[in-house]
């Protein structure tokens, strides 16, 4: 409810805003910058649903939670805490729905397989929102988001609607390591 709050909102603000720019105000100017609008945020989530399809078909070798590229490093976690997400980020929407994997709570704590699964999607979706957030530029290129009244701003939305889960996702990474590390000891020790 969150997204579709913020690109409705975002659709309605740009298309009136940009309408009394057009070279002529009237009804048609109207409909036309809603138009425009309409067709930008349309084309900014077909990026991200591209940029999601090919991520995911992506090896999980690259993926991998040992990588170091995933690592977050202590500067990252301590701007991470000042922006205050642990109180913000429950209301950004998670969307594992469409991957099949949850990422809104660990379901099994216990298991390390499955918390070294958490990690590989969480850093899968880190990429997939993190190129989608930049690629989402390229609407600038179309036609009917030629004004950067009206991509610009669909673009910047899109931005931060992509960084937000972005954040949530390397914000957990350090306690998903500890959580993972915890759970090989007492499995060793069962085993």
């Amino acid at each position: 409810m969150f997204y579709l709050t913020v690109i409705l909102s975002t659709l309605v603000a740009v298309g009136l805003l940009h309408a009394p720019f057009g070279d002529a105000f009237s009804v048609g100017a109207l409909l036309t910058s809603l138009g425009n609008s309409a067709l930008g945020v349309i084309s900014v989530i077909a990026i991200d649903g591209i940029v999601a399809f090919i991520v995911r078909r992506m090896p999980e070798a690259w993926f991998s939670h040992e990588k170091k590229l995933y690592a977050v490093p202590k500067r990252e976690r301590e701007f991470l805490r000042k922006t205050k997400i642990g109180v913000w980020k429950r209301f950004v929407p998670e969307l594992g729905c469409f991957t099949g994997f949850h990422k809104s709570h660990v379901a099994d704590p216990k298991d390390p397989a499955y918390i070294e699964r958490f990690l590989l999607e969480s850093n899968y979706g880190a990429v997939g929102h993190v190129l989608g957030a930049f690629l989402g530029f390229l609407i600038l290129l179309l036609p009917f988001c030629k004004p950067l009244s009206v991509g610009l701003p669909i673009a910047i939305v899109n931005f931060v609607l992509s960084m937000l889960p972005t954040c949530i996702l390397r914000y957990n990474t350090p306690s998903l390591l500890r959580l993972l590390a915890r759970a090989k000891r007492e499995a060793e020790k069962k085993g």
